[in-house]
This record gives C-alpha cells, structure tokens and sequence, in this order.
C-alpha cells in the first residue's frame, strides 16, 4: 500500500513539475508547425495568445491584450495565414509590446515593414488594426502567389517577390538581413540584425 501511494505521489509530483514548467511563450514555440508554413491554420486561441503577452509584458493591460490577439486570429484567418506564426513575429519585432527597439508604438507597425535603422524607422499605420492587417498581408505575400482577400493595406506588398518565403525558415535574409530571422520566430527571441529594405 506504501509502494502504491508513494508511486502515485511521484506520478502526481511530475504531472505538477511538467505543468509548471510550461509557459505562455512555450506554447506559442510549441504551437509553430515544425515545417514553418506561413499559411495554414493557427493552434492557440484567444486567451493563450494573450498570455503570452502579458508573461512577458505584465503592464499590458488585460482586456487590451485579449482584443489585440484576437485580431490577429481574426485577420490571419482572413487571408489563411497561420496565426501563430504572425503572432510570435510580431512579439519579435515589438519585444512582447515593449517596443525598446526600432519599432515603436506609434507606428502601429507590428511587423517592422520597411524598419532598416534609426533614420529609416519604416511604414506607420493609421490603426492597431490596418498594422495587423498590414502585417499578415505582407506575410502572406512573401509565402504565396495567392491573391489577398481583403482590400490592401500594406504599401509595401508589391516590393516583395511574391512566394519567394513559404516558410518562416526562408523569411531570413528576406524580410530581414539577420540569417537567424526564421530561428527567431520559431522560438519567440529578439533579433539583433540590420533590417532590409525591402521588407
């Protein structure tokens, strides 16, 4: 009888070290497809994605995270990019909505398009939302040929070649110089290379 308590308290004692050791931002590396594929369906819901956001950025404020994660799920669907993926990208470029980087916040621009230095601080959008949208447009546009669904918003999708980066993998040296870009996304970190034009 003490052989089986003591086994299920060590069985239960891993089950609670395991559950702890998960975090927001491990999901979100776990939620990546392990091919990369920009396009494609999203994992995490609404309330995860905000959680990623507020363990790394606890001043957020709450029902501001919920929102802003909620558009991405909403605007990835429209244009059947991978939610995910957008969503960890713009933790990267923003640093978790801290914006110490070459993003600011003003500039509504999520995914640093066109950010190449402190002269060249890239495109600014009028709204959280046309910067979200802008963003996965341009994703979509370095993953595919596919036209967009919704009305563009992004001034820089013509200066991509089109389907040129069907994995994140292949955004690296394309939507940025640093060679690590791709790793980046798929693991949520900060990048510390110059940015490229052409993004």
């Amino acid at each position: 009888m003490r052989k089986f308590i003591f086994a299920t308290l060590v069985v239960a004692l891993g089950v609670a070290v395991q559950g702890f050791a998960e975090s927001p931002k491990s999901n979100l590396v776990a939620a990546i497809p392990s091919s990369g594929a920009i396009m494609g369906k999203g994992q995490l819901n609404t309330m995860q994605l905000a959680e990623v956001l507020l363990a790394e950025n606890p001043a957020l404020d709450r029902e501001f995270a919920q929102d802003f994660s909620r558009m991405y799920i909403t605007e990835a669907a429209a244009e059947g990019v991978n939610h995910d993926i957008a969503f960890s990208q713009m933790c990267v470029e923003t640093n978790f909505f801290k914006f110490d980087g070459l993003v600011t916040r003003e500039s509504n621009n999520f995914g640093g398009i066109g950010v190449i230095d402190e002269q060249n601080r890239g495109v600014r959008f009028p709204s959280i939302l046309m910067g979200v949208r802008a963003q996965i447009q341009h994703l979509k546009g370095y993953a595919t040929k596919d036209r967009l669904a919704q009305a563009r918003v992004d001034p820089r999708y013509y200066n991509i070649l089109h389907g040129s980066a069907p994995s994140i993998s292949d955004l690296s040296g394309r939507w940025s110089a640093n060679i690590t870009y791709g790793e980046n996304l798929r693991n949520v970190i900060g990048e510390n290379g110059e940015k490229l034009a052409q993004r």
